[in-house]
């Protein structure tokens, strides 16, 4: 099994024990540290993320993993907030951070240019199905389609509510 396939299956399983406990899971991902590998899971509430909450949570997800023992070898587990500039993965975070300033980076150029900031709309699907990536822009909204967007990230902005 894949490292995608193990992150997509810990989230499936992890999502509704957070939402138990009043937050929502954003994110699982695996990845490696000083050739140690990490399991990081990413919690979210809009009122914002408390250290009990991250210790409440891996506390869980610990108990859990224990249970279903579902990555070989050894691991960190850590449990954190989103961050300021976060990059957004997953379907449900474009509509969490839906008016957030973000940065949108391309595989081939629009326009002549690989780079577009503007307030995240969202996700959108035309009538064939394709996916987009929505951007209200100073030049009006742009769609990026999904398959083009390398990586979509959080700009962080003093003066931005989060």
């Amino acid at each position: 099994m894949g490292r995608r396939e193990i992150e997509d299956r810990l989230f499936l399983d992890f999502a509704r024990l957070v939402q138990s406990m009043g937050l929502e899971l954003l994110d699982v991902e695996i990845t490696s540290l000083n050739r140690a590998s990490v399991l990081r899971a990413i919690i979210y509430r809009p009122e914002g993320v408390t250290l009990d909450d991250c210790a409440s949570v891996q506390n869980a997800l610990s108990d859990r993993l224990d249970e279903t023992d579902p990555i070989p070898g050894n691991y960190t587990l850590e449990v954190s907030s989103p961050g300021l500039e976060r990059t957004l993965r997953r379907d449900q975070e474009f509509v969490i951070f839906k008016g957030m300033l973000c940065q949108a980076n391309l595989f081939a150029p629009v326009n002549g240019k690989r780079v577009f900031q503007g307030q995240l709309i969202g996700l959108e699907k035309d009538g064939a199905g394709k996916e987009s990536v929505a951007l209200d822009t100073p030049d009006g909204v742009l769609r990026l389609q999904r398959a083009n967007v390398s990586k979509v990230m959080l700009v962080y902005r003093e003066d931005q509510d989060l």
